[in-house]
Order: C-alpha cells, then structure tokens, then sequence
C-alpha cells in the first residue's frame, strides 16, 4: 500500500502499534522515529521539510518524555547525532535540516539525567556578531554537535558543525552552562595573547570543499582543540569566506585553568582517514 502523506504514515504506524499491542516498548517507538526521520531526509521541497520535520520533532519529544530514554541508544537514527556528556548529565538529540537552496536550519533536544528536557531554537542567520553574543536556549547559534568537552562549575565545550549555505561551512566552538532551569550560551574563556577581545564562542567560516579539522586531542591532565588554520586564497578575498581555505598548519587551544589560551601554528600533522573516525556527522 502506498502512503500519500507524512501523517497518514504516522497515523498508519500509531494504529497499527496500538491495535496489534498495548505495551509499546522503546524499541517499537525508535521504528517510528526511524520511518519518520528517513521521510524527513527524502523531502524534496521546503513545504515537505517544515512538515516532515515538525512531525519527527513532535515524536521524538513525545518518546524522550519516557523514563528509560535517557540511556536508550536509538542505534537506527544513524544521520542525527547522539552524544552523552562525559559525566553523564546530559545527552544532546541533534540534526539538522538542509532546505531548498542548501540552507541548513538545526534542532536540538538536551535531555537532561533527571528527565528535563530544553528544546534548543536556531536563531544564528540573525545573530551579528556571534562571537561576542551570550545567547539562550530560545536564541541558539545552531550547529549539530559531535563533542562534549567538561570543564567545571556546570560548563561545557561544545565541538560543531554548521552546514550554512550552497557556498560556506562552519565549525564552532561553543560555550555551555547548563543550569538546573535553563542554558546559557556563550563565556568570555577565550584568552589571546596581547588582546583584550575574549571571544564567547568561536566560529570558523570557510568554503564548502574544503576540509577543515576542529578536534579535541587529549595527552593525560592536558586538554587541546586543535583545528586548522584558514585564509583568504588572496589578501583581497578577506571576507568573502567561499573563498577561505587552510593553508595546512594548524592552530590550538589549551586549556588552562578553565581558560582557553590561543597559540597559533602548532606542528600537528593528521591524515584525513584517522580524522574521519573521530565524526559522526558529515563533514
């Protein structure tokens, strides 16, 4: 039988869980997700995306709400990232919707231990100058996010990934203080030397082919973000970040007292194959 719609297939599987059982376990619940997110990436127009995404959202909230979630691994939902605090506080249900045009739109549930959850709302194409901003949950610089790094007093970095547009990528790097209420977005722990700037956040705008490392490496109390170092192709593209490419040296920061401290051009050397095995979401 052929499904003519999104909801008819939502209906159709609800109706089909209750007459044929009462007791629907997670695992039934993650089959619906799965068939709801897979017609979700096999939308076509904007129309399709909206209604589409909206119905796998409503699910997913709805099966997050359940009491065993938390711990659940939801193994079939493999193109959404699923990554746990490294405490075991928090886990972030994250994906992004690439519309019309190639423009990205992000989504992301944090599900806290206790059950809460705080629904994050991508707001970043709206957000000038991002680095500078403290945001919220209602005000989110979206990206979909594949590492956690703990630091203390409820604060975490975040490693992302923002699809942008048809032309540019971003990575971030992100600042979050989970509070027992709520999330801020955004801390002043970015040190330069010689500058009074502390950036909240930092985001590296490039263009779309271009492969860009941001990683955490980790050698026994020490914590670093390694990540390449781009530039303009020519002194006047500065700006016109379709343009922005690394130029193979890399920078860092290492963190140092709960502060990330900036040194430029570190000897880091990676293969692109060891790299790939550190993602979870497209590059």
């Amino acid at each position: 039988m052929k499904l003519k719609s999104p909801i008819f297939l939502l209906l159709f599987i609800s109706f089909s869980f209750g007459l044929f059982g009462q007791n629907i376990t997670l695992s039934d619940q993650e089959i619906v997700l799965d068939s709801l997110f897979k017609n979700l990436r096999k939308s076509k127009i904007n129309k399709e995306f909206v209604v589409n995404n909206n119905l796998f959202k409503s699910k997913l909230n709805e099966v997050l709400r359940g009491d065993e979630a938390f711990d659940y691994p939801f193994e079939t939902l493999k193109t959404m990232s699923k990554i746990t605090s490294p405490d075991n506080k928090f886990r972030l249900f994250n994906w992004n919707v690439e519309m019309e045009g190639g423009i990205n739109r992000f989504y992301c549930f944090v599900l806290k231990k206790n059950g809460k959850i705080i629904e994050l709302r991508d707001n970043y194409r709206n957000i000038s100058s991002p680095e500078l901003k403290t945001l919220s949950n209602k005000n989110w610089y979206g990206a979909v996010y594949y590492k956690i790094i703990k630091l203390k007093n409820g604060k975490y970095t975040l490693l992302g990934w923002n699809g942008d547009d048809e032309i540019t990528t971003q990575k971030v790097i992100e600042i979050m203080n989970l509070k027992r209420k709520s999330i801020k977005f955004g801390e002043s722990i970015f040190k330069y030397e010689n500058s009074r700037i502390r950036k909240k956040r930092i985001v590296m705008k490039y263009a779309n082919d271009a492969f860009v490392v941001l990683k955490l490496v980790e050698n026994k109390n020490d914590k670093e973000i390694i990540f390449s170092h781009i530039s303009p192709s020519t002194p006047q593209l500065k700006g016109h970040y379709e343009y922005y490419y690394p130029d193979l040296s890399y920078d860092k920061f290492m963190l140092k007292k709960g502060k990330w401290i900036f040194k430029e051009d570190s000897q880091v050397k990676n293969k692109k194959s060891e790299l790939d095995k550190l993602y979870n979401i497209p590059e």
